[in-house]
């Protein structure tokens, strides 16, 4: 039956990729990407990949207008309010169905964090699904379309817990329908205005329109998210009309997309940081922080974004974003470059000349392997024995050897605020901390005091001092802000988030 599955799979694919390359009038969209998601369940696949497609089948009890920086408004949820400061009460939507032809009620949103799925220890989604939701109660029905949500502890980002990726409401009786976690995992059943048709794994997903959608209906038929792993196959097909989104274009191609007749190239930095994390306790060379800090120092970052990245990317002032509001810091020093001061650090440490391996697949982000060669020559200048291993998927990259020294990865600004960003990633919940890459007593002291504390003073100090921590015991080293460029027909009015979401809903996204 598998087989028969993945060989039908294969071929409506193929006959949308048939279809896209000879209609005049489509509705039926085929992306080309450089990877797929394993799975579309959100509180399983925490990717950069995973997001593209889950947030246009799944919905949040309140959204994120991302044109007008990420203000908060209307999800699921038609109004919100704060009872105290761990209480938010919701009132839903009386008009949404889920995608298998149910009504959506108070009990899919409880069910959606509770025990089954998430709330409880032994819960398939707990390890992903807490990165981002903090310490839920289990969530309290009000009435059919009225649900308490409710923290174990104070907490002044609940609001924007309900609006991040983990929070996506699903629809309960499918998932307790589902034969088990991996079942459900491949045909997630939510709200939003697109569902899953077909899921074949390493190859395609494709999305339809959902016509029972309560909102404003999606802008085209199907969307079909094809793998293409080669740049430059992507590129091909999209001038020839085969594909008509292509992701993760580099800088240096997106001047032969512009001049390419009825083409266009959209995208740029979006609110992600890109960064490298340091095993500083799985290596004895990286153990000293002073090693680390070196390594730091030796990174000409605008380099970089000017020669990889056209210039077309930024370097952030710290592990932080500009639209953190108030708790941005503005007087934060940007990252130094001072090769000079990396060799005296790296004398000092009694660094011996043991091997730092970056780890990367080369692939999953843009320009990701000029990325890691360059930062490799650059630690090769100051005297570090830095090699490149290039391995074939990202299994490989977490595998627990003595050459995990230090791997590329990134970290999404979710919440708009440090605690779902520098503290997210690097908290003892998170992978690294988890798997002994890094600790630090002052950092996890300071993490949980900035999560519960309304005082926006005290929380724009307590981030201070734990900025001050990733500078003198760095887990990692910041890059530059994460740039996303895609080629369009021109054709298609989309424009992109900046986010790894691929809007694709009514209202941003048309086909003329």
């Amino acid at each position: 039956m598998a087989g028969v599955r993945l060989a039908v799979a294969s071929a409506v694919c193929a006959a949308l990729l048939s279809h896209a390359a000879s209609a005049q009038d489509r509705t039926d969209l085929v992306i080309a990407v450089q990877t797929n998601p394993d799975t579309l369940e959100p509180m399983r696949e925490f990717s950069n990949v995973g997001m593209r497609v889950a947030y246009n089948i799944a919905e949040t009890l309140i959204d994120r207008d991302f044109h007008n920086d990420h203000a908060l408004i209307p999800g699921l949820a038609t109004d919100w309010e704060r009872v105290d400061d761990r209480t938010i009460d919701f009132t839903l939507r009386e008009d949404v169905t889920c995608h298998n032809g149910e009504p959506l009620t108070a009990e899919d949103v409880a069910f959606s964090f509770g025990p089954e799925r998430f709330l409880s220890e032994d819960a398939p989604g707990r390890p992903i699904g807490q990165i981002l939701l903090g310490d839920l109660e289990a969530p309290e029905v009000l009435d059919t379309h009225r649900v308490r949500i409710r923290s174990r502890v104070p907490d002044p980002l609940l609001e924007v817990r309900m609006a991040t990726y983990t929070s996506q409401i699903v629809c309960r009786d499918a998932y307790l329908e589902a034969a088990d976690w991996d079942d459900w995992s491949l045909g997630v059943v939510a709200t939003g205005p697109y569902r899953i048709a077909e899921f074949v794994p390493g190859d395609a997903i494709r999305i339809e329109r959902f016509d029972g959608y309560w909102g404003e209906p999606a802008p085209v038929d199907s969307i079909t998210f094809r793998v293409v792993p080669e740049l430059s196959t992507r590129i091909a097909g999209l001038i020839a009309g085969e594909f008509d989104i292509i992701t993760e274009v580099t800088p240096d191609q997106l001047a032969e997309i512009d001049a390419a007749d009825g083409l266009t190239t959209v995208g740029g930095p979006i609110r992600n940081i890109r960064l490298l994390v340091f095993d500083s306790m799985g290596n004895s060379a990286l153990e000293d922080p002073r090693v680390r800090q070196a390594l730091n120092l030796a990174i000409d970052r605008q380099l970089i974004v000017d020669t990889l990245f056209h210039g077309r990317t930024e370097v952030p002032r710290g592990m932080q974003f500009s639209g953190y509001g108030d708790m941005f810091i503005e007087d934060w020093p940007m990252p130094a470059y001072d090769p000079d001061r990396a060799r005296a650090l790296l004398a000092e440490a009694g660094y011996d000349g043991a091997p730092v391996t970056l780890r990367t697949v080369g692939t999953y982000y843009t320009a990701e392997m000029d990325t890691s060669r360059a930062v490799v020559n650059m630690w090769q200048e100051v005297g570090v024995n830095a090699q490149l291993a290039v391995v074939e998927n990202w299994t490989q990259v977490y595998e627990d050897n003595e050459a995990r020294n230090v791997q590329n990865t990134s970290s999404t600004g979710f919440l708009n605020d440090p605690a779902g960003h520098l503290w997210r990633i690097f908290s003892p919940r998170d992978r690294f901390q988890v798997r002994g890459f890094w600790h630090n007593d002052d950092f996890n002291e300071i993490g949980p005091v900035l999560v519960e504390t309304f005082d926006r003073a005290e929380r724009r100090a307590l981030f201070r001092r734990m900025m001050e921590v990733f500078e003198q015991d760095p887990p990692g080293a910041v890059l530059f802000a994460a740039p996303i460029f895609y080629g369009v027909r021109s054709d298609i009015d989309w424009q992109p988030y900046d986010h790894e979401y691929m809007g694709l809903r009514a209202g941003n996204l048309t086909v003329n």
